[in-house]
Order: C-alpha cells, then sequence, then structure tokens
C-alpha cells in the first residue's frame, strides 16, 4: 500500500543532520536487517536508508542491491527521518513472528510520526502502520485514535480504513468493518485490490456471498494475487 515517490540521497543526508537534535528512539544495541528484510522495503525507504546513519545497519554487501532509486522526493513522501519509519517496518514484521516485541516498532514510527504534518500525502500510511503496531502491541485505544485521525484527516485514502477494517474482523465484528469500508467507498478517488478484497472478506464474514463474489472479482481483476476466497466461495456453490 505504498507510493513509489522519491527523493535525493542528499536530502535524506540533511534531513538526518537536523533531527540529530532530537532525542531518538530507544533501540535494541544490534539491529542489521536481513537480505530478505532489506529487498522487502518499499523505494523510498531503501533509499532513506543508505541516507542517514542506519547505514550502518545494512550489510556492506546489500548496499548496492536492488532497485534503489538515485533519488527520491522527500517533500512529495513528507515522512520526518523516513530511516525511522522505515525500520519501524521492520521490526515490525520481526514482532509479527515474535522475534522482537512491538514496542520496538511503535518507537522507530512514533518518531517520525510525531513530527509529521497531517497534509502529507503519506500521512494515511504511516498511521495504518503504526497503528497496527500499536494494535497488536495491545495498545488498542491509541490505535484506534491513531486510524480515526487518519481517516479523518485524509479520507480518501485506503490504507487507515484497512488498518482499522483488518483489527474489527479480527475481533470478529464484521458489521462494523464493512461501516468503515462502506465509508471508504464513499471517499475513495480510485479503486485498489486490497480494498476490493477487503470488502469481499467482510462481505463473506457476513454470509452475503453475492456481494463477497463482486468485490474478489473486482480485487482479482485488479491484479490481486492471493486466490484464498475464490476457493472458499468455490467450496460453498457461490463462485
Amino acid at each position: 500500500m505504498l507510493g513509489k515517490n522519491k527523493a535525493p540521497f542528499l536530502l535524506a543526508l540533511c534531513a538526518t543532520a537536523l533531527l540529530g537534535l532530537t532525542p531518538r528512539p530507544a533501540q535494541a544495541a544490534d539491529v542489521t536487517i536481513t537480505p530478505v528484510e532489506w529487498l522487502a522495503l518499499p523505494d523510498f525507504c531503501r533509499a532513506g536508508i543508505l541516507g542517514s546513519i542506519y547505514i550502518h545497519r545494512v550489510p556492506f554487501e546489500l548496499r548496492g542491491q536492488g532497485d534503489i532509486p538515485a533519488a527520491y522526493d522527500a517533500k512529495t513522501i513528507g515522512i520526518p527521518g523516513p530511516h525511522h519509519f522505515c525500520f519501524g517496518l521492520v521490526h515490525l514484521n520481526r514482532a509479527r513472528r515474535g522475534a522482537e516485541k512491538f514496542d520496538l516498532a511503535i518507537g522507530e514510527m512514533s518518531y517520525s510520526y510525531d513530527q509529521m504534518n497531517r497534509n502529507s500525502p503519506m500521512f494515511s500510511y504511516v498511521s495504518a502502520n503504526l497503528g497496527t503496531a500499536m494494535y497488536l502491541g495491545r495498545k488498542r485505544d491509541q490505535a484506534t485514535r491513531v486510524w480515526t485521525e487518519a481517516i479523518n484527516m485524509q479520507p480518501q485514502r485506503r490504507e487507515s480504513y484497512l488498518a482499522l477494517a483488518d483489527a474489527l474482523l479480527g475481533e470478529n465484528r464484521p458489521q462494523e468493518a464493512l461501516k468503515v469500508l462502506q465509508r471508504y467507498e464513499e471517499k475513495k478517488e480510485t479503486d485498489y485490490p486490497d480494498a476490493e478484497h477487503f470488502l469481499a472478506q467482510t462481505y463473506f464474514d457476513l454470509k452475503q456471498y453475492g456481494e463477497a463474489k463482486t468485490h474478489a472479482e473486482r480485487a482479482y481483476a485488479l491484479g490481486y494475487p492471493v486466490f484464498g476466497l475464490r476457493e472458499k466461495l468455490k467450496r460453498l456453490g457461490k463462485w
């Protein structure tokens, strides 16, 4: 759920120097990114990390690998200290696997989030991920506040709607998830495969199989790569 906006490494270096005046989040003593984690990061993250003090966390042999852009537009991305947020993504994925505590992800992401302009194009994306880290770290009220603020500030962006709907589905509250997604449907500017799939899954959980099939077909037509929901509908004779 990412844009591919990019900015010069020099801008990232300047931003790092300025942000160095602000206390940084507490970190594990030795955090080295793996090849899989490195290549899984979005372009702006790899560029931002290489242009920051966190470059030492990237093994030397990885620094020239992957499709790393020569520049990315920091003003368009609008994430203060993007290397902090980006390492937060790494910590979030590790915590999902049980390898770390979610507090590491929350600390890194919060460093960028707290300084972020609420009108930044990436505010909903950053909020969605921070909220997810908070929610999975059992800070559910904080997560809901983060998601709700992003939805109110950027009602046309899908990321925080989907994060909130995902949490509600996980709590077996599909009717509430549907209300969240319907609100997004009213505000959206274009169709996205993940949003359509969330709608399909929500309707499936509500046993509204016709609507589930309609949105699943849209998701797959838009390129959604996982076909488990289609198989579930087939087993029920609804596809």
